[in-house]
């Protein structure tokens, strides 16, 4: 039997006490379940999968890489997935771009860290628009933000913020 799994599930037949010995066929049901086991395995994936379909590779602790930046700074498409580290004794501005010039995939994270003094403000680019609860400040030193991206130019940002 070929599976049908992932796109559907496969209906594997189960001998009842009334079936002959070879209804279904004994490796026909070895030849069944060992299809299905190996689909199952493809789609989960080995440990540190590199195939981005499996779940090990979905679920897999995202790692945290670092921009350290020192003064205001626009975000970058390389910045996705990543932590953007803003130290900064004054005041500062870390400004989302609208789409037409980083094309940030919808579903984008980017974190961001204050670890300066000074106080960042999240800022949005022409066209942009960045939606919180809050504030779009970083509310102290040490505080913590995501940005997601939920639409072509429109973002929300959550995290230690205030207005």
């Amino acid at each position: 039997m070929a599976t049908n799994f992932p796109a559907s599930l496969d209906s594997l037949t189960n001998p009842i006490s009334t079936d002959t010995l070879a209804s279904p066929d004994h490796a026909v049901q070895h030849s069944n379940v060992n299809d299905a086991v190996e689909a199952l395995q493809a789609k989960v994936g080995i440990d540190g999968s590199a195939d981005t379909t499996s779940l090990d590779y979905k679920v897999a602790k995202r790692p945290i890489v670092t921009n350290a930046q020192s003064s205001s700074y626009t975000l970058v498409l390389s910045d996705a997935g990543k932590m953007v580290e803003v130290s900064n004794a004054s005041a500062n501005t870390l400004t989302v771009p609208p789409n037409s010039s980083v094309a940030f995939p919808v579903g984008t994270i980017i974190d961001i860290l204050q670890t300066g003094a000074g106080q960042t403000t999240i800022t949005a680019g022409s066209g942009v628009t960045i939606n919180s609860a809050i504030g779009l400040k970083m509310r102290a030193q040490w505080s913590p933000a995501s940005l997601i991206k939920r639409a072509t130019d429109t973002w929300v940002a959550l995290g230690d913020l205030s207005a």
